[in-house]
């Protein structure tokens, strides 16, 4: 578990930057991050429509980087590329607590 926030930053969990030109709207970020959050493993996903990248934060003991992107495709984007992504601290409540009292 991280020691800054408690994210369980350490347990494992992969971050993948995927990149899907053919994203341009609303519609097409609530699809994607629909498709990934659909799938047993996946924490967060999370689309950036400017830079045209889905980043998914997941399990890979439950889901992998060929099974995300399975699932992008059917909803009718092409994944151009996937690279290694940073994953973000939740900063939940345990973060928050631990910040007030540092």
């Amino acid at each position: 578990m991280c020691k800054d926030c408690g994210c369980g930053e350490d347990n494992g969990i992969v971050t993948k930057v995927f990149t899907v030109p053919g994203m341009m709207c609303n519609n097409c970020k609530e699809t994607v991050e629909g498709a990934t959050l659909g799938l047993e493993g996946v924490l967060s996903s999370e689309v950036d429509l400017p830079e045209k990248t889905a980043t998914v934060s997941f399990d890979p003991a439950k889901v992998s980087v060929e099974t995300i992107t399975t699932a992008i495709e059917r909803t009718g984007f092409d994944v151009e590329s996937v690279a290694d992504g940073v994953r973000k601290h939740s900063h939940g409540l345990l973060g928050t607590i631990k910040r007030l009292f540092k």
